[in-house]
């Protein structure tokens, strides 16, 4: 189902609809969450408490022009009102970023990836540094603009395209000798 069609259904107050919209964000949410917090329980309750809030302004959820953007920028709010609440921290830093990321794929892309694969993909995500990591997977696996995601972060735009040419560079380089059929892709040095 189309994010428009669930977002139109939750403002008709379709429980089904939320529970799906729930489903598709929570898992990187909590990833992002946990990430800032470096919590995740805490994590847990700011990403539940942002869909509460949510599902209380159902009727106005229409009106919501890019959803993913704006429950990772709720979500990076309520983090930092958590942390002030707990007074653990003064600020949230690329150093505070959390270890590791999942990668995952659709059931579709399971059939192009090994699962051997995706592990050595993870791999290689996870060994980026922090704020390549988080750049990339807000980009790649959740499907963020770069805009959004320097909006998010506080960047500049070519800030995180250059944090994005960085991560792929590095993915490529660390992903040629596990993966040998890329040297078919990327031939030259120069990448």
């Amino acid at each position: 189902m189309s994010l428009e069609t669930l977002l139109y259904r939750i403002s008709q107050g379709d429980e089904m609809a939320f529970r799906e919209l729930f489903e598709r964000f929570f898992p990187g949410l909590l990833s992002f969450g946990t990430s800032l917090l470096k919590d995740q329980l805490l994590a847990e309750e700011v990403v539940e408490d942002v869909f509460v809030k949510l599902w209380e302004r159902k009727e106005a959820v229409t009106s919501i022009q890019n959803i993913s953007h704006y429950l990772y920028k709720a979500v990076r709010y309520a983090s930092i009102n958590a942390f002030e609440k707990q007074k653990k921290h003064k600020s949230i830093s690329f150093e505070d970023v959390g270890e590791s990321f999942t990668f995952s794929y659709s059931q579709s892309e399971s059939l192009l990836i090994s699962k051997e694969n995706c592990l050595k993909i993870s791999k290689a995500i996870n060994e980026l540094p922090e704020r390549c990591r988080l750049i990339f997977r807000l980009i790649k696996e959740e499907g963020m603009k770069y805009k959004a995601v320097a909006q998010l972060l506080g960047l500049s735009e070519k800030t995180v395209e250059n944090q994005m040419n960085i991560a792929i560079k590095k993915l490529i380089e660390s992903l040629k000798a596990d993966l040998p059929e890329l040297n078919l892709y990327f031939r030259s040095g120069k990448n």
